[in-house]
């Protein structure tokens, strides 16, 4: 596997896993605030899978990655990613015939679009056929790693740290490429800060791949102008956001939490959480580079 082969294909699923996740985490953040009227009367099952598979697309975002980075020990790696995805599609599969069966009592109700559940189903069957195959017929079969990786608890907790930084950034990312589709153009002068605003965990997660990858291992740069433009760009959408109101409109769609809560929590969630990113790479880089 060759760091370009790596790097194209981290960018297909960046952009196709980034359009998946929002709208999945969208229907998700709907049921929740639909919990109200009671869970069965909620399409809570029925989302499920498509969250399922913006995990599965997270997950092979990681796996790309440490294949690539552990040559020597790509058997029992490839093994446990296997497992995910089975573990995954299975509960998919599941999820979506407890949602036709139990909350949509249908297979074929145009809800989120025609066909959802079945589409759900399928591709969630040949997750787990493809990856059953694959672990069979090809893993099992490859030469013993010359190298155990140890899994340590800061490997553990890496690991955690990086499936969040890639959900967010997904997500994140999603909301400004579906921007077309929710933007209310009249607005568009004073929201376009927002918009700029859901690319920073997109810019972080971009620095991470370039560090594992050693594409460019002096990014202290880059890091400084993300977390500067963090805080510029906080400030301008908290400005705006207080003196009109037409702008919290204007970008709620890409703020599912917002209109759960009476009070900015999502805004102010992702800025600590980029701010400290932004600074724990900062430390970082000033460490490696002294």
């Amino acid at each position: 596997m060759s760091k370009k082969f790596v790097v194209i294909s981290l960018s297909i699923i960046a952009i196709l896993g980034s359009l998946l996740t929002f709208y999945a985490s969208n229907l998700f953040f709907s049921d929740v605030s639909n919990f109200g009227a009671g869970f069965m009367n909620t399409t809570f099952f029925a989302t499920v899978p498509m969250l399922l598979l913006g995990a599965l697309v997270v997950a092979s975002t990681l796996f790309i990655v440490r294949f690539y980075l552990r040559p020597n020990s790509r058997k029992i790696l490839s093994r446990n990613y296997l497992f995910i995805a089975i573990a995954l599609a299975a509960f998919g599969i599941i999820f979506a015939v407890l949602g036709g069966l139990l909350q949509l009592r249908s297979f074929i109700k145009p809800y989120p679009f025609p066909g959802y559940l079945i589409i759900m189903i399928v591709l969630h069957l040949l997750v787990l056929v493809g990856a059953a195959l694959t672990l069979f017929k090809v893993v099992l079969k490859m030469p013993e790693d010359t190298e155990t990786f140890k899994v340590t608890p800061k490997h553990v907790f890496h690991t955690i740290g990086l499936f969040l930084l890639i959900a967010l950034a997904f997500n994140r990312f999603g909301a400004f490429l579906f921007m077309p589709a929710y933007v209310q153009w009249p607005t568009l002068y004073m929201t376009f800060v927002y918009y700029l605003f859901l690319l920073i965990p997109m810019a972080l997660l971009v620095i991470k791949v370039l560090k594992l990858l050693e594409i460019k291992n002096k990014l202290f740069v880059p890091v400084l102008v993300i977390a500067i433009a963090n805080v510029v760009l906080m400030i301008l959408v908290a400005v705006l956001g207080g003196i009109d109101s037409a702008f919290v409109s204007a970008v709620s769609a890409a703020a599912p939490l917002e209109r759960l809560g009476s009070m900015p929590m999502e805004l102010l969630i992702h800025f600590l959480t980029y701010l400290g990113v932004s600074i724990y790479y900062i430390i970082l880089e000033k460490r490696q580079n002294a």
